[in-house]
């Protein structure tokens, strides 16, 4: 009797379906993994609802995946540039002009397997796969961090606590940089604590930071939230000749004046996925696994995936990472 494979696919905007299958079989240079855990984050909704602008339908979502090749439990780097693009010929794959991205352009995590490239597979180290799924997010602040040079002794401003906020923070942090994180959700900054000081509003965060700083302002903000407004509170707060790292996504405009470009000499920079951050995520999670272990908040089974997503985009302030368990449910 064949084996079958379950696997989730989003069909339109608005539906999904489990469906059955035989299992796949890898061709050259890829290799078979039994998906364990896959996390889900905003990528994904704005997938399922149809706003997310590089989505190919149909699909099978999920790009933050963890589980077995042979035995052996790997993370998977779901991004591939094309190798010819100029950002590729400069070692930066994920500004790619022609980008695929496992779970958004080619089929994802959300199976109980799935053929992934051989060179996009990141050995996790024996670390459990609760742990490991948060490789990706991990990759993803760790980048930022990277993009804004973050050394020890910087004071460093994080606004946003989800989880990409989350992970910026404690990348930063191992750096030994002092860290402020700021957000609106009480219980997303419980989960900051063990790595920085927390502030609980964005309304008086220039005099939070101000207090913090010293009146200095901070050598690196970093913006995880994508609101305008926001982008623009860190271009105020940053300290003359420092940093913002835009990390959040939205389609808005963000109104800034140019004299404080120059008068402050600032650089501002974007940060977009990871370039080979997957290895430092998977160390940083095997040296700080109790940190990291209370960002996953709920899991749901893989037949439950449109009811996590619903769960999701309805409680927000309930939310940090949902994972979706591929273990038979």
């Amino acid at each position: 009797m064949e084996r079958l494979s379950r696997r989730v696919v989003t069909l339109a905007p608005g539906r999904m379906e489990l469906r059955t299958g035989p299992i796949p079989v890898p061709p050259p240079g890829h290799a078979l993994l039994r998906v364990e855990a896959v996390g889900l984050c905003g990528s994904d909704y704005h997938i399922f609802d149809g706003t997310h602008p590089y989505a190919v339908f149909p699909q099978v979502q999920g790009h933050e995946f963890v589980g077995l090749v042979d035995g052996e439990r790997m993370v998977v780097d779901p991004l591939r540039g094309c190798g010819k693009c100029f950002p590729c010929t400069r070692g930066r794959p994920n500004c790619c002009v022609d980008v695929t991205v496992l779970g958004v352009q080619a089929p994802g995590g959300l199976a109980d397997h799935v053929v992934v490239p051989s060179g996009q597979l990141v050995s996790a180290r024996g670390l459990p796969a609760h742990l490991a799924v948060l490789a990706e997010p991990l990759a993803i602040g760790l980048h930022a961090v990277n993009r804004g040079a973050v050394a020890s002794g910087d004071d460093v401003v994080v606004i946003g606590a989800g989880p990409i906020g989350l992970a910026a923070a404690l990348a930063a942090a191992d750096r030994g940089a002092r860290v402020l994180v700021a957000d609106r959700v009480a219980s997303r900054l419980e989960k900051a604590v063990a790595v920085c000081l927390v502030d609980t509003t964005t309304e008086d965060l220039a005099t939070a930071v101000a207090e913090f700083t010293g009146g200095a302002g901070p050598a690196v903000v970093v913006e995880a939230t994508g609101v305008p407004a926001l982008v623009r509170l860190a271009v105020d707060m940053v300290a003359h000749s420092g940093t913002v790292v835009v990390v959040g996504i939205s389609t808005d405009d963000v109104g800034l004046k140019v004299s404080d470009l120059s008068r402050k000499e600032l650089t501002i920079v974007g940060s977009r996925n990871s370039a080979g951050e997957f290895p430092a995520a998977v160390d940083l999670i095997a040296r700080r696994p109790e940190v990291v272990a209370g960002w996953v908040t709920h899991t749901f089974g893989l037949g439950e995936v449109p009811q996590a997503i619903a769960f999701a985009s309805a409680n927000p302030h309930l939310v940090e990472k949902v994972v979706i368990s591929c273990l038979a449910d």
